[in-house]
């Protein structure tokens, strides 16, 4: 989280608010995070989220309170944050004895609220007679004059005066930082067949997006799950970015984005027809955007097919693969200058983490003091530079083997950065993807059916020649397994894309259909 969380300061407006969502099993380390990464000076609230109704384990032993409520901590990044206050309805007991005074007149309900000045002369309130009573007040004498003039001021049987605040003027109580008002997720509400374990209510997100964001503003959610946070976001009329790993729930956020933009556009040609264009005032603002786009970050199709990208990163910077071997990828080298290798999944960027699993994998061998270590990977972390440095200062060693001949005891590492290497980064070579589409025109539909994809992030940019697919094609059988959406547009101007068909595969292992069917225009074209 650590290294999120400083990207995530990067990135976060000068204005704007992180939320982080967490359990009060680790809510104090993450807030300790919080606190180094943005520093304690920027925390703003810890929320308490009561999620669930009461409940208890103890007929099946359990020894512990039941746990009801997450942990919602809000750092900023400047002073200047954005801040809608959010006022909770007035709860019916504070109704019934406070504003149990009706007006005859009117029948408005209100309380009689002390107009005094609190802390008397001392704190500068005028003090003057009015009503035959002389006290310090909370308003000047032409103030009070004009509170009486309209009625705002009530008197009880001996003279003391009240200043009137009626019920339907509340905006009733500011949000505090106890929220036992938004239910959690319930088994049948969850989104598709996928499990999304902190899937939030639609409420929550509402919460906390109106409370620190305007319409336009942009809202990002780094793991975006079943997609509620975009899914509020364009309800609010907020722009917004999604990302996540998992291809099911690209798909699922998709699905249910393209079916809310839908529901907007209908509602505004609606609108536009009957005459009324001007949203009233208690209507959502319209919406930032109606579409959207997908893109694949990160060498993501690299991510998910690992396997296939460490032999073809093998066979580009010329290492010889080793089957047997459970942890190291290969060598590459002859002699005294061979290296064991190891391909860092290129899910993510190298880390400290994955340099300590490799010097205990070197402890557990025993014995492997003299070869260096290569390691190969996307990317790597600023903190995984300190550590190699530290690393590497002490490996330069020079021992006597059994023979009385100079041995250097290294196990020194170094590493090969696909994207900057010099003699290495063509391996990256971003092209788009190719797709041969057949179109039909028969009975009054067009037929349109994709009869091949090609990735280049695969092929091209891993150096491979491209009209030569064979590995490509012994390792990906069905095209439609590299394929997350399909789009189709029938009538695309350049610039806006307006989906007539939208195919997102139900879960994250089912595949796109490759074959629709849409109404011909009358054109002929």
């Amino acid at each position: 989280m650590y290294e999120r969380l400083i990207l995530l300061k990067e990135l976060l407006a000068e204005d704007g608010l992180i939320w982080l969502h967490c359990d009060p099993a680790r809510g104090h380390y993450l807030k300790c995070v919080m606190d180094e990464v943005f520093g304690p000076d920027r925390f703003v609230n810890q929320i308490v989220w009561k999620r669930s109704d009461a409940h208890s384990d103890v007929g099946q032993g359990a020894r512990h309170l039941g746990t009801i409520h997450d942990m919602l901590l809000l750092y900023t990044k400047g002073d200047g944050y954005n801040w809608n206050q959010i006022f909770s309805p007035l709860p019916k007991s504070t109704v019934e004895q406070w504003y149990r005074h009706v007006e005859p007149e009117t029948e408005r309900r209100f309380n009689m609220a002390d107009a005094t000045g609190p802390g008397g002369a001392a704190k500068g309130n005028p003090v003057y007679e009015w009503n035959g009573i002389t006290r310090a007040w909370r308003f000047s004498r032409d103030r009070m004059k004009e509170l009486h003039d309209s009625g705002r001021l009530a008197y009880t049987a001996s003279g003391m005066t009240y200043l009137k605040r009626y019920l339907d003027e509340s905006k009733g109580v500011p949000l505090q930082d106890w929220w036992d008002d938004i239910p959690m997720i319930r088994g049948i509400q969850r989104r598709g067949s996928a499990h999304y374990p902190t899937e939030k209510p639609e409420a929550l997100l509402d919460r906390i997006i109106r409370l620190c964001s305007d319409p336009d503003d942009i809202v990002l959610d780094c793991f975006i799950g079943s997609g509620t946070t975009a899914a509020v976001a364009q309800k609010l009329g907020r722009r917004w970015i999604g990302c996540d790993i998992n291809k099911g729930a690209i798909q699922t956020t998709s699905k249910r984005l393209q079916k809310i933009m839908n529901t907007q556009v209908k509602s505004a040609n609606q609108a536009t027809q009957s005459g009324f264009e001007d949203a009233e005032e208690d209507e959502p603002p319209a919406p930032a955007q109606t579409s959207f786009s997908v893109y694949r970050v990160n060498d993501y199709d690299l991510a998910i097919q690992h396997n296939e990208a460490a032999n073809l990163a093998c066979e580009h910077i010329g290492i010889d693969r080793t089957k047997t071997d459970g942890f190291f990828d290969g060598v590459l080298g002859t002699g005294s200058k061979q290296e064991l290798v190891k391909i860092v999944p290129f899910d993510h960027p190298l880390g400290v983490m994955d340099l300590e699993e490799v010097t205990r994998e070197l402890e557990a061998r025993g014995g492997e003091e003299t070869r260096g270590i290569l390691l190969v990977c996307v990317g790597k972390e600023l903190q995984a530079d300190h550590w190699l440095e530290d690393w590497n200062k002490h490996r330069g060693i020079v021992k006597l083997d059994e023979m009385s001949r100079p041995v250097e005891f290294a196990n020194k590492i170094r590493i090969i950065e696909l994207r900057t290497d010099q003699q290495y980064g063509k391996f990256f070579v971003h092209q788009p993807a190719q797709a041969d589409v057949k179109v039909d025109r028969a009975d009054g539909k067009i037929r349109v059916e994709i009869e091949d994809f090609i990735s280049p992030t695969i092929v091209e940019r891993l150096g491979m020649d491209a009209g030569d697919t064979s590995l490509f094609k012994a390792s990906i059988t069905d095209w439609r397994a590299m394929v997350d959406s399909v789009m189709i547009d029938p009538d695309y101007d350049g610039e806006a894309l307006d989906v007539a068909i939208y195919d997102v595969p139900e879960s994250k292992n089912d595949l796109v259909k490759g074959s629709y069917e849409l109404p011909a225009p009358d054109s002929g074209g």
